[in-house]
């Protein structure tokens, strides 16, 4: 199965504009680059990250689907073609209810595995001034989500996702369900529990769904 991408794209620390609050520098406003790129196990080559929290191994590349910016088309007086959340990868109709934790894609010649959900944060929010963009967009479950790079390798700018092995049928898992868990339903005794059997979490997610279980039983 082949999905498409509606652009790939990379982004440079820079101090942004958007906030009057208190000092905004991020990597969020990303270009589409032409050619082909090194893809390594902390993602492209020319990407940056700011600060704790995004990036590393296990939230190499952050893909979101161009279908979830339609719930923003009443917000904004125009929808941007693409990277409208800071994503690597924007993807024509890849969206959170139909990938699984531990799928794993060919990206030219990398492969990529469904590692982590993408959890928004307060720069989005300023950037576009949409008040309750966070509120929303966490409990629409339509966060976006990452993966972690498996195999290193240039990725071309025309290159599309191609699904390469999907995850195990016994602890399935979709990034639509656990977003939905952890923000909608982090209390439910049975949900918490199968989530903890899932094979490619990351630690970090782990941790906060054993929390989340451990304060649901008292």
């Amino acid at each position: 199965m082949i999905y498409k991408l509606e652009a790939i794209s990379t982004g440079k620390i820079q101090d942004l504009p958007y906030s009057t609050k208190r000092p905004m520098r991020s990597a969020l406003n990303k270009e589409k680059y032409s050619g082909k790129m090194w893809l390594t196990h902390t993602g492209f080559a020319e990407d940056e990250q700011e600060y704790k929290g995004h990036g590393g191994p296990n939230k190499a590349v952050c893909l979101y689907s161009k279908k979830n910016y339609e719930l923003w088309k009443h917000d904004l007086p125009a929808l941007p073609p693409y990277a409208m959340f800071g994503e690597n990868l924007t993807a024509t109709d890849l969206d959170e209810a139909h990938v699984y934790f531990g799928d794993q894609f060919q990206l030219g010649e990398a492969i990529l595995e469904v590692s982590e959900i993408r959890e928004p944060c307060w720069k989005i929010q300023e950037k576009y001034k949409i008040p309750d963009l966070i509120k929303r967009m966490s409990s629409s479950c339509k966060t976006g989500f990452y993966f972690r790079v498996l195999q290193e390798g240039y990725v071309h700018d025309s290159d599309h996702l191609k699904l390469i092995k999907s995850a195990d049928a016994s602890t399935r898992l979709s990034v639509y369900e656990l977003n939905d868990i952890y923000y909608n339903d982090n209390k439910n005794i049975n949900r918490l529990t199968y989530v903890l059997k899932n094979p490619y979490l990351t630690s970090d997610r782990i941790s906060k769904f054993e929390r989340f279980l451990k304060r649901a039983q008292k």
